[in-house]
């Protein structure tokens, strides 16, 4: 059996320790040395634990196969020291990963490293009626990940297919809502409103929606009807991945014509989940604080779903969401494209930050905070200049943690929108962290700087990646969080080209594709909050410059993978780093060094 080779010594984190400041720091570090087939393909398919015997298994996926999948195993103890090297094979199993199981990952793999697959999606017109288009997505398998990095173009040879009419009743024209592709399965569902005509419409308070499940030959295979007691507009619309599901939610709609029909409180909202074969899961009523909700994204954590954006409260009492707060408006046709929604949203000034939690066919809690209040609960490192303030515009988040005692952190970031340049997009800024008690009352705001620099600024560079951000409690002291960050220092890019043969008219010639994949790499910071004394310490960063983090050696419960893993009962956490050498293909570009790095709060 092939010995690994170790690198003894540490790496040396130099800390700067003035008066009233904390820093933390590892309690161990090792560097080792990969010897296997690891070291030159493949990824880390997965990392267990065993704290009775006080070891840990790397597995590398080293090469898979339409019916093998190779395994290569390295054991450490939890001191960082081999154990043991060796190799196995097993049949290709085709489901997702169970990270409940202590067994080897089930991989994503289908058998090939690339994937074609005929779909279907489905889009307006420019009066509001449901169109569909085919498309060919293209799924190219990334070793680094270990899983398919898709990509979807139309089919411009294939008319789109307008469908007009309900079952060829011209009366009832099918206008054009929301979708969710499913291109692996080769179709998309569709919620479709069901117009019966202006002077109906106008009439009748009663709204038909129509949920379609459509294959790739443009034929309905299943509706289901989604009906409402007043006109709803759509407000928010998002796929759950992971748990194959897809929620809306719908905002009561009045205004000039609909004072008859209009639901008397227009704080009225109604949450739909629609399970992966187009059927209703849930529908119910909840009410919301903030009569305009921009609804900027849904969390998922466990079976509780948290929705969150900016808000105002204008006349609660008889003010209707309207474009941009709402996506549609009943069975008008909007007047304005997403993309112009998404930039009004985002440059849109709120007055409130409205959280809601859904658990349990119910709205738990719906928390409306001013912007005021927030900011005046404002927290920040000692060593930043200046506490970067919630200016009430669009941010992502990062997770949502519950402590023991219930309290509830919901951890984002900032961003603005760069327009400069040939590559347009978000670029990231501070990290915001709002923290709520159980019932979600509001108690603090901490903020971060967003340190990510070097290489390609603005949409193209690292600024462009958004933070991986987790919250940590002290498994002695509840009082004691620490803040776990992965901020991206570089981008990889991983480039392949694809020539394909075409003979027209008996004359031969090639084509030649060329496809890049690029992955953020990261490396992890951490920072302690003290709950009773409401204060944030330093940020320190762990490992060395040119080693960049594991982001999945973990499943959260949360459905995220974590750039950690915790050992000896969750009293302790472990990162993972390998080594990059910067060439540009195969093993120019990683090296097969490892670090690790063991943090013990009960040292800090």
């Amino acid at each position: 059996m092939r010995k690994i080779k170790l690198i003894l010594g540490t790496l040396m984190i130099v800390s700067l320790f003035l008066q009233n400041i904390y820093a933390q720091k590892l309690s161990e570090e090792k560097i080792v040395e990969l010897t296997g087939k690891s070291k030159k393909r493949g990824y880390l398919g997965n990392l267990i634990v065993n704290d009775t015997k006080q070891q840990f298994d790397m597995v590398f996926v080293t090469r898979l196969t339409n019916r093998k999948i190779k395994y290569e195993i390295y054991q450490f103890d939890y001191n960082f020291n081999f154990i043991n090297n060796f190799n196995e094979e097993r049949d290709v199993v085709y489901t997702k990963p169970d990270k409940k199981t202590k067994t080897r990952k089930k991989n994503k793999y289908k058998g090939e490293d690339i994937i074609t697959k005929t779909g279907v999606t489905a889009r307006s017109n420019k009066i509001g009626k449901l169109v569909l288009e085919k498309t060919q997505t293209t799924f190219k398998y990334n070793w680094w990940t270990g899983n398919y990095e898709k990509s979807t173009k139309l089919l411009k040879k294939q008319k789109p297919t307008e469908i007009d009419s309900d079952g060829g009743d011209k009366k009832r024209q099918l206008f054009y809502i929301a979708h969710r592709d499913l291109p692996w399965n080769g179709k998309t569902l569709v919620c479709a409103l069901v117009n019966k005509g202006m002077s109906k419409m106008y009439k009748e308070a009663n709204r038909e929606y129509l949920l379609m499940d459509i294959d790739s030959n443009l034929s309905i295979t299943k509706k289901v009807t989604l009906s409402f007691d007043h006109p709803q507009s759509l407000l928010f619309s998002k796929e759950l991945t992971d748990k194959n599901e897809w929620i809306m939610v719908f905002a009561s709609y009045g205004g000039s014509g609909y004072k008859k029909i209009a639901d008397p409180d227009p704080t009225n909202l109604t949450y739909v989940k629609v399970n992966g074969n187009g059927e209703i899961m849930e529908q119910f009523n909840f009410k919301s604080k903030c009569n305009m909700w921009g609804i900027y994204d849904a969390y998922i954590l466990g079976d509780d779903i948290y929705l969150y954006g900016g808000g105002k409260i204008d006349k609660p009492e008889k003010q209707y969401a309207t474009l941009p707060f709402t996506i549609t408006n009943d069975y008008l046709v909007s007047k304005i494209t997403p993309e112009d929604r998404k930039d009004m949203l985002e440059s849109e000034k709120f007055t409130h930050l409205q959280i809601a939690k859904i658990s349990g066919g119910k709205a738990e809690f719906v928390s409306a905070i001013s912007i005021e209040e927030i900011n005046a609960k404002g927290i920040k490192p000692p060593n930043q200049k200046k506490m970067k303030e919630f200016n009430g515009k669009k941010f992502i988040i990062n997770s949502v943690n519950i402590t023991s005692n219930g309290d509830i952190f919901i951890n984002g970031q900032d961003f603005s929108y760069d327009a400069v340049g040939k590559v347009h997009g978000r670029v990231f800024k501070n990290l915001l962290m709002f923290q709520f008690d159980k019932s979600g009352g509001f108690k603090r705001f901490y903020t971060i700087d967003n340190t990510a620099n070097g290489g390609i600024g603005g949409a193209a560079g690292v600024q462009s990646i958004p933070v991986k951000s987790f919250i940590y409690e002290s498994p002695t002291n509840p009082n004691e969080l620490f803040w776990l960050m992965s901020f991206c220092k570089d981008i990889d890019e991983d480039c392949y080209s694809d020539t394909k043969t075409t003979e027209a008219f008996d004359v031969k010639y090639k084509e030649t594709t060329t496809t890049c994949i690029t992955t953020p790499l990261y490396q992890a910071k951490l920072a302690k909050i003290d709950i009773s004394a409401g204060k944030l310490y330093d940020v320190n960063t762990f490992g060395g410059d040119d080693f960049y983090l594991y982001t999945d050696v973990s499943g959260g419960t949360d459905g995220n993978d974590l750039p950690y893993f915790k050992i000896n009962g969750g009293k302790q956490i472990v990162y993972v780093a390998r080594q990059r050498k910067g060439g540009i293909k195969g093993n120019e570009r990683w090296s097969s060094k490892i670090w690790f790095g063991k943090f013990d709060p009960l040292k800090q």
